[in-house]
């Protein structure tokens, strides 16, 4: 028998919190999700696993997928998950500067909501 939007919404949300969320990256990047409403929070630990090759550097497809994975969960609300799947169709990241410290949050904002596109802001810090 398949979840409800309710169960499976539940579920991640539990793994999420427990750092154990399925897909392996986000259990090897320690992603934990610390806010639902009404910003999303995610946070990072700066473990081994998300270094850079240089030294003292985290690298930024960890970041990008921090910021991905957040906005994905902002969406939450704004989904029919029994119609409707929501993927990344366009991402623009800029990096200023390296992390010094961790763990990083990832506070993730929806910004725009079209009727087939919506938008968020992931500023991570």
């Amino acid at each position: 028998m398949a979840d409800t939007e309710a169960e499976y919404r539940a579920r991640w949300e539990e793994h999420m919190r427990s750092g154990t969320a399925p897909p392996l990256h986000n259990r090897i990047m320690g992603l934990r999700l610390a806010q639902l409403k009404p910003t999303t929070v995610l946070n990072m630990e700066l473990t081994d696993n998300v270094r850079g090759s240089a030294p003292g550097t985290i690298h930024g497809g960890m970041l990008a997928t921090l910021a991905d994975v957040a906005s994905a969960a902002s969406l939450w609300e704004s989904v029919d998950y029994g119609t409707e799947l929501p993927v990344t169709a366009d991402m623009h990241v800029r990096y200023y500067r390296q992390p010094r410290s961790g763990p990083l949050a990832a506070e993730a904002t929806v910004v725009h909501r079209g009727r087939r596109l919506l938008s968020t802001r992931v500023p991570i810090g």
